[in-house]
């Protein structure tokens, strides 16, 4: 598809990863993912700023691997003192979440313009936090995001009253596409749903698959994922590095 006889520059979107992973390890969960779409985009990882203290079970479908950087577990906030976090803690405690924050958005100011962002699980929950953030619940949209379309996979609405007024905010004027499995079992369907209702004007897009707590095979989601980045090369212009 070209624009005035030229290519369509391609999207260019930031990837948040999920909790105990890092910007290595979703790179590689996403190779698939990555390869499917690269026509319509390009995908850049970052690392959240926080280690937890972990045990040999992880909960984000994540290894907690070695002690080099490449392997080491990560976090964007702890729902514990003990510097853990679950997305079913009904807590008071968001510890680091402020510092994940200022990261995400100096990193989009400093290496953008992005057109997109991407979250798995707890860096899904982190897109939508940053969505509410800089998007109004007024009839006109806020025209200082950061990025113009999120894809939120395995997301949820954070339980910490700390993220209390983000999860009150009806976010407009950004088209999210939301992928969530039937069978995760550590962020339940239910839960992806709720979160689903948090955006509008645009209608979200939804894609339900019967797996985990995964980005998807392709074979399961690849034409709802293509029709969602048409429409979004139809709708935004992408940024220009």
């Amino acid at each position: 598809m070209t624009v005035n006889g030229s290519p369509k520059r391609k999207l260019k979107v930031l990837c948040l990863h999920g909790y105990r992973q890092n910007a290595a390890m979703f790179r590689e969960k996403t190779g698939a993912f990555r390869k499917a779409f690269q026509k319509y985009a390009t995908f850049e990882f970052i690392d959240a700023p926080h280690v937890p203290e972990i045990d040999t079970q992880t909960n984000d479908g994540s290894s907690s691997g070695n002690d080099d950087e490449k392997n080491t577990p990560r976090a964007w906030w702890f729902s514990k003192a003990e510097r853990t976090f679950s997305s079913r803690d009904e807590t008071q405690i968001a510890d680091g979440f402020s510092v994940s924050m200022d990261q995400v958005i100096a990193h989009l100011r400093q290496n953008g313009p992005y057109d997109g962002i991407m979250g798995f699980s707890q860096g899904a929950s982190m897109a939508h936090l940053l969505a509410a953030a800089y998007r109004s619940n007024s009839e006109t949209p806020n025209e200082q995001g950061l990025f113009k379309f999120a894809i939120i996979v395995a997301g949820f609405k954070s339980l910490s009253t700390v993220h209390d007024t983000y999860n009150a905010v009806t976010i407009r004027g950004l088209p999210t596409l939301h992928i969530y499995g039937t069978s995760d079992e550590i962020v339940h369907a239910s839960r992806s749903e709720k979160l689903v209702e948090a955006f509008v004007d645009p209608e979200p897009r939804t894609v339900l698959h019967a797996g985990g707590h995964c980005v998807p095979p392709m074979s399961k989601v690849k034409n709802d994922v293509c029709a969602f980045f048409e429409s979004i090369r139809e709708d935004v212009r992408p940024s220009t590095e």
